[in-house]
């Protein structure tokens, strides 16, 4: 095996890694598997097994003093140490491996694989909150696709699948040939019920890595205090993954090359595949896209059709439909989008394409409907938003064309076809300044871009710059001969999944038009080519101008809920403010923004300085007011100034439900319940139709004990909004606490029909039952929440608490113990501190200690 490995094939190494791990090599095995993932970071069947490995004894013996003796020649060398506390974590040394990572995070906190390291360590801890946490921040400080998908895998295993979702998807559109993204993201479908998309997503993994076809079907979990220790010492036996020989199989070969757009040896290793016996359907679609990308309309037909004879699927059909398109046969094009879209009716490709036939046979109401449609299903479908350009500025509507333009150029600015229309449309505006910023942006995101060339050095002319005109339509003449009429296109998923290779393709464009000229030299224009000749002078934006620009991109991320990234946005625009006198408006609207949304982001303090100067200058301003009395609440005699604040709000007669109903939160954090109250109520004055002031009136009297007067707040909140989880959440309280349990249960089982993935509520329930004596129930919700969220502690705590009562005293100790040391475990980790010195004096006791959560239903947090 050793003379038969392939240095670049990880795959290899990590099945050499098994042999020598059956061998009890476990040294030699650590080796394998690090140099599996040296050549491959991303394999996750070679880390696992690592994982397994490196927690026999002396397994990584030789790995540490080797590392050891180079810090000790490099006490800087924080390669070495990051991998130091790698092994540490591997070996199951958690508490080494974390002080090793703090200090290195200390040293550099942008240090990004340190915090991708760290936030793995807390995964396999099963701390998944700080996971999330930490793995956010790798994310943010460039770690890559790794942190993105680690990040999309604990908040699944958080239970949070909306989350998850927008997350992979934001990582296929970068990364669409990541099998570990394809394959989790059918678990998270498959979680919300979305099965057909799930078995796609599936299905696409299988594709991109044939080992994924023969896994089990869940994700493993992170693992339990003890776990690793029990592997060890020969408890539950840990199965090592081995790589079959797909991963060097000729139609995975072939995969790599086609991505890389070697497309003729990409068809002979597709061809040698079919020769080699495997799967055929996967192979004849793969050589299909070949035939399409390379002109070859009628052998991709074909091989359509044999496919689809055997298997109908939405993709086939639209890219039958496409071979038919190129072929000018557009009844049969038209029918095969339709095809596709009955199997999937949210394929926004084939929205996009079915478009396009519609316009070539001159039904230009239907195409637009059909684009608009494939835009408004996938917003981030660069081609359907371009076809609906051209549709739209082809029937004079440039206006229209200009919006949709700049809209898809603020939200994906490297598009550089998108910014050659917007320059063509500005230019046939004659906003010639305009028109050229648009197309030197799009030289910049596309060197090679002909067209664009061109079009640059005829504004440049027009706008007396002969020089960069010559100097543009000479470069355009090197890289393309010719001129390529723009006109709508139709796509298929390969150009979406490898970009670089084949996205630049257009299917239905063809090499025509006017050849490429360069620019005639007269004599009358001779004088404006001469060095002497002045340029015309470039506008400067002001300070104040720049600042509005800046406050826009704020005001537009602080609607996101992205505050972070607004007050960077609203910080700098004070800094380009430095005459106020001059710009008091703006100056005020960046200080109150910044301020805002600092205290949004729990940030209070930091803005309490900018707050007090801008009380000083407006104490009138209710915003002003209530963002102070957020920011001082932690300060010295800061509960009688939020408190002298908000009175003042409530005295001015402010007509914002949502500044009063703030105010109202601030209130209860002073706490003055009375004046909180009061504050919902203006707020619910002003706006009767909001739920949410009626659910903290609830909340507030259910704490002070009137249940009834809750019951009436809640009753007329749902009336107003049926599915507000907030009161729903908070009359399953109020009917526990009135010991209406069969009520409870009701509203409870209800909600979570409507949305199955909502933990706090399944927290509440396991309460509920538990307090009915339904253990074999509660049992059910208590492993389907620690199935989303190991960490979660009321799950855990009720875990504790249902073993108790079954009488496995040890199993309940063991999770109370665990959930008992944590520091922000809120109140439950206050019941398991309680409850262990009992259990340890009488095991099977099931008096009121263990059920103490029933007494206090209303702390069931996440």
């Amino acid at each position: 095996m050793l003379v038969r490995v392939d240095p670049r094939d990880p795959g290899a190494f990590n099945n050499l890694g098994v042999l020598y791990h059956t061998r009890c090599l476990y040294a030699e095995a650590v080796e394998a598997f690090l140099r599996a993932l040296a050549v491959d970071p991303r394999m996750r069947t070679a880390a696992h097994n690592l994982e397994i490995t490196a927690t026999q004894p002396g397994a990584c013996d030789a790995r540490l003093s080797e590392l050891a003796a180079r810090v000790t020649r490099h006490p800087d060398d924080r390669g070495a140490l990051l991998e130091l506390a790698r092994l540490a974590r591997l070996m199951g040394n958690m508490a080494d491996a974390r002080r090793q990572l703090d200090a290195l995070i200390a040293e550099d906190p942008d240090d990004a694989m340190a915090l991708l390291e760290r936030g793995v360590l807390e995964q396999r801890a099963g701390d998944l909150r700080r996971a999330q946490r930490w793995l956010e921040r790798a994310a943010n400080a460039g770690a890559g696709g790794d942190a993105v998908l680690l990040l999309g895998e604990v908040l699944y295993q958080r239970g949070q699948n909306e989350q998850a979702l927008d997350i992979l998807d934001a990582l296929l559109r970068d990364l669409p040939e990541s099998a570990d993204a394809h394959r989790l993201r059918g678990f998270v479908l498959g979680d919300m019920g979305r099965h057909e998309e799930a078995s796609l997503a599936a299905e696409r993994a299988a594709a991109l890595n044939p080992f994924f076809g023969t896994i089990d079907g869940d994700l493993l979990l992170p693992q339990e205090a003890g776990a690793i220790g029990r592997a060890a010492t020969g408890g539950a036996q840990a199965l090592l993954a081995v790589e079959p020989d797909g991963t060097l199989a000729h139609y995975g070969l072939g995969l790599a090359f086609r991505q890389r757009g070697y497309f003729r040896e990409a068809r002979r290793e597709f061809e040698r595949a079919l020769r080699k016996g495997e799967d055929e359907r996967f192979v004849a679609h793969a050589l299909a896209e070949l035939d399409l990308i390379g002109g070859d309309a009628a052998a991709a037909r074909e091989r359509y059709e044999r496919l689809l004879n055997g298997e109908a699927r939405a993709r086939w059909w639209n890219e039958h439909g496409v071979a038919c398109h190129q072929l000018g046969e557009l009844p049969a094009a038209a029918e095969s989008y339709r095809r596709a879209l009955h199997l999937d009716p949210r394929y926004a490709l084939a929205f996009n394409n079915l478009g396009v036939a519609l316009a070539d046979r001159g039904d230009d109401v239907a195409s637009r409907e059909s684009l608009l449609r494939a835009s408004d299903l996938d917003p981030t479908l660069v081609l359907a938003r371009l076809n609906l350009v051209r549709v739209r500025s082809q029937h004079g509507d440039v206006d229209g064309a200009l919006s949709l333009l700049r809209e898809l150029v603020t939200f994906r600015p490297r598009e550089a076809e998108a910014w050659y229309a917007l320059g063509a449309l500005l230019a046939q505006r004659g906003r010639l300044t305009d028109a050229r910023e648009a197309f030197v942006q799009a030289i910049e995101q596309r060197p090679s871009h002909a067209e664009a060339r061109y079009a640059l050095g005829q504004v440049l002319s027009a706008l007396g710059d002969h020089g960069g005109a010559t100097r543009e339509t000479q470069q355009a003449l090197g890289i393309a001969s010719f001129r390529a009429e723009v006109r709508l296109a139709v796509g298929i998923d390969l150009q979406l999944e490898c970009p670089d290779a084949v996205g630049g393709l257009d299917l239905l464009r063809v090499a025509g038009g006017s050849p490429l000229a360069g620019v005639s030299v007269e004599d009358g224009v001779l004088d404006a080519l001469l060095p002497e000749a002045a340029l015309a002078p470039t506008p400067v934006r002001t300070n104040a101008e720049r600042a509005a620009a800046t406050l826009e991109t704020a005001d537009a991320f602080a609607i996101r809920t992205l505050h972070g990234e607004a007050v960077e946005r609203y910080r700098e625009a004070r800094e380009l403010l430095t005459e106020r006198a001059a710009q008091g408006a703006l100056w005020r609207r960046a200080a109150v923004g910044e301020a805002r949304s600092l205290c949004l982001l729990s940030r209070g303090r930091s803005a309490r300085r900018l707050l007090e100067q801008l009380v000083a200058e407006t104490p009138d301003d209710a915003e002003v007011c209530v963002l102070h009395a957020d920011a001082v609440l932690g300060a010295k005699d800061g509960r009688e100034l939020a408190r002298a604040g908000l009175l003042r709000v409530l005295r001015q007669d402010a007509r914002s439900a949502a500044l009063l109903h703030y105010a109202g939160d601030v209130a209860v954090r002073i706490p003055d319940n009375g004046l909180a109250i009061a504050c919902f109520r203006r707020a619910l004055a002003i706006d009767p139709s909001r739920p949410t002031p009626r659910v903290s009136i609830a909340r507030l009297l259910r704490v002070r004990g009137d249940l009834l007067a809750a019951h009436l707040e809640l009753t007329a909140a749902l009336a107003t909004a049926p599915h507000s989880r907030s009161a729903i959440m908070e009359l399953a309280r109020v009917h526990g606490g009135s010991g209406r349990l069969v009520k409870a249960r009701q509203v409870l089982v209800d909600h979570l029909a409507r949305v199955p993935t909502d933990l706090e509520a399944l927290a509440l329930l396991a309460d509920v039952l538990v307090r009915e004596a339904r253990e074999h129930d509660a049992r059910v919700v208590v492993d389907r929440v620690l199935r989303h969220d190991p960490a979660h502690p009321a799950a855990r705590w009720y875990d504790g608490l249902l073993h108790a009562n079954r009488g496995r005293s040890r199993d309940a100790y063991a999770r109370w113990q665990s959930l008992a040391s944590e520091s922000d475990a809120g109140e439950w980790a206050q019941q398991a501190r309680e409850a262990l010195p009992r259990l340890r004096v009488a095991p099977t006791y099931r008096g009121p200690v263990f059920r103490r959560a029933s007494d206090h239903v209303a702390v069931c947090q996440v």
